[in-house]
C-alpha cells in the first residue's frame, strides 16, 4: 500500500510541476501579448488538468481503501491515520510528499488567481478607456448591425489608431 500511495503522490507532484511551468508560460504570453501558440498552451493545460483530476480520483479512492478508514470520514484524515501506522521513515516520506502536493496545489491556485486579477484589471481599464474615448456611447459597445452588445472584453480588436 505504501508503494502505491508513494507512486500516486509522485505522479501527482510531477503533473503539478508541469501545470506550474505551463501556467508560467501562459502568464508570460499574456503579459508580453505573444499570442502565437497560445491555444496550444491552453490545450496543454486542459490535458494536464484532466490527467491531474483522474490521478486525484485514484488518490482519493486509495485513501478510502486504506486500513482503518471509516465511511463518511474525510480522505485526508484516513490518510494521516494510515501513515501513523507505518514505520517512521515511510511515514516521513509520505507525509512530506503529501505536504508538498498541497503546497504545489496552493501555489498554482494563487498564481491562477493572480492571472485572473491581472486580466480583470485589464478589462476594467479597457472599459474605462472605451467609455472615456467614446462618451457618446455611454459605455456601450455596438455590433456591426448597430445593436447594443454587452461589454464582454474577452476579445477586442482595434482597427484604428487613436
Amino acid at each position: 500500500m505504501y508503494n502505491l500511495c508513494s507512486q500516486i503522490l509522485k505522479r501527482e507532484a510531477g503533473l503539478l510541476e508541469t501545470v506550474g511551468k505551463t501556467q508560467q508560460r501562459v502568464w508570460n504570453a499574456v503579459v508580453k501579448r505573444e499570442w502565437t501558440g497560445f491555444e496550444a498552451l491552453l490545450l496543454t493545460m486542459d490535458r494536464t488538468a484532466a490527467e491531474l483530476e483522474e490521478l486525484e480520483g485514484e488518490r482519493k479512492a486509495l485513501f478510502r481503501d486504506l486500513p482503518g478508514f471509516s465511511a463518511g470520514e474525510d480522505h485526508e484524515t484516513g490518510f494521516y491515520r494510515f501513515i501513523t501506522s507505518l514505520p517512521p521513515d515511510e511515514h516521513q516520506v509520505l507525509a512530506a510528499a503529501y505536504r508538498e502536493l498541497k503546497m504545489a496545489s496552493l501555489r498554482i491556485r494563487i498564481n491562477n488567481e493572480n492571472l485572473l486579477s491581472y486580466l480583470s484589471g485589464i478589462k476594467a481599464t479597457m472599459s474605462a478607456f472605451i467609455e472615456s474615448a467614446f462618451p457618446d456611447r455611454k459605455g456601450r459597445l455596438y455590433s456591426r448591425s448597430g445593436t447594443v452588445r454587452p461589454q464582454d472584453m474577452r476579445c477586442m480588436v482595434l482597427n484604428r489608431s487613436l
